[in-house]
């Protein structure tokens, strides 16, 4: 009985180092979609699928951390291996725009750059059905600009049109 439950004892502790190897896909897909930097970063440094989606044919952790602006995390994806030549309809929803990250993040900058103004964009992302929160809070910070610059120049390079 006293080795049974040795056993047992071992072979739930050997679960629970497996299991904690590898991070949950929509716990990375999460973390980039709230633009957290940190939480994002470590769970790549954990072995999260850089190439995790929304769904089948949905958007990448990529395309999100484009369309947010977010250079960090563009380059950690980068780095872990996800594909800036991967197109997905938005959330795998039928009628969506296919798109690369490099065409969001670049169709962005276009937009912060015509809008000068923070109330401007977040009306002109209103008016085209993106009114995620932190896209909105994102275009307001006033190095909006300087964010979308680096992530287009770190995915012009590597981006097949």
């Amino acid at each position: 009985m006293r080795c049974r439950l040795l056993l047992l004892f071992v072979l739930a502790l050997s679960l629970i180092s497996v299991a904690g190897c590898k991070s949950d896909p929509t716990s990375l897909m999460t973390a980039v979609r709230a633009d957290n930097t940190a939480e994002a970063i470590k769970l790549i440094g954990k072995g999260a699928d850089a190439n995790s989606r929304t769904s089948p044919n949905g958007w990448s952790a990529l395309h999100y951390a484009a369309m947010n602006g977010n250079a960090e995390i563009v380059k950690a994806l980068l780095k872990a291996g996800a594909d800036p030549n991967y197109a997905g309809a938005k959330d795998g929803k039928a009628g969506s725009a296919l798109s690369k990250p490099y065409s969001l993040a670049l169709g962005m900058l276009d937009l912060v750059c015509e809008y000068n103004q923070p109330s401007d964009r977040e009306a002109k992302l209103r008016e085209a059905g993106l009114d995620d929160p932190v896209l909105l809070k994102n275009v307001k910070d006033s190095k909006v600009v300087e964010h979308y610059q680096d992530v287009v120049g770190l995915l012009i390079n590597i981006t097949k049109e």
